[in-house]
């Protein structure tokens, strides 16, 4: 029997250098590591692809298989200064990325899918968080397609609803 310091009797009674079992030790420690290390990587870009990075200069690719958001909603639509991205996304999970450009004022919102679409199609939003600029946070958000291919997006009860033309861009 060793004293962890020399000689090891093994299972079969043959001795081992207690050197052989630190290198195997080791071995699975770096194992141990690199698993731990992919884990991470796959995680972040998970994230990354699923949305999880903020970006007011995002494209909107095609959409993936699964998800909550209507296919006619997806892309990107304009409305003056306010430029609006919804992309594919379950309930929870961020859509929604508005971006307001005015000559004193630049600021992007984001906003996840509050719950699944209503019988006619209607998006409900969870109010929107302010993820650069001064600009203050938006209201819980209802989105609309209309019959001539623009998107209605309707905020606080009392204001006027927003109309957005689909971009080229």
């Amino acid at each position: 029997m060793g004293d962890g310091w020399g000689w090891v009797v093994g299972g079969y009674g043959h001795p081992e250098v207690d050197g052989e079992v630190r290198d195997r030790r080791s071995t699975w420690l770096l194992v141990v590591v690199a698993l731990i290390v992919a884990l991470g990587a796959g995680g972040t870009l998970y994230t990354l692809l699923r949305g999880g990075g903020v970006s007011d200069t995002a494209t909107v690719g095609p959409a993936p298989a699964e998800g909550d958001v209507p296919e006619g909603y997806l892309g990107r639509w304009e409305a003056g200064t306010h430029r609006l991205t919804v992309t594919q996304g379950r309930v929870g999970e961020r859509v929604l990325t508005l971006t307001v450009d005015r000559a004193d004022q630049h600021c992007v919102l984001t906003a996840t899918l509050a719950r699944k679409p209503d019988a006619d199609g209607t998006l409900r939003l969870s109010a929107a968080t302010v993820t650069s600029g001064a600009c203050a946070p938006g209201a819980p958000t209802t989105l609309t397609l209309t019959p001539d291919d623009h998107l209605k997006r309707t905020g606080r009860p009392g204001t006027r609803a927003a109309t957005y033309s689909r971009s080229g861009t």
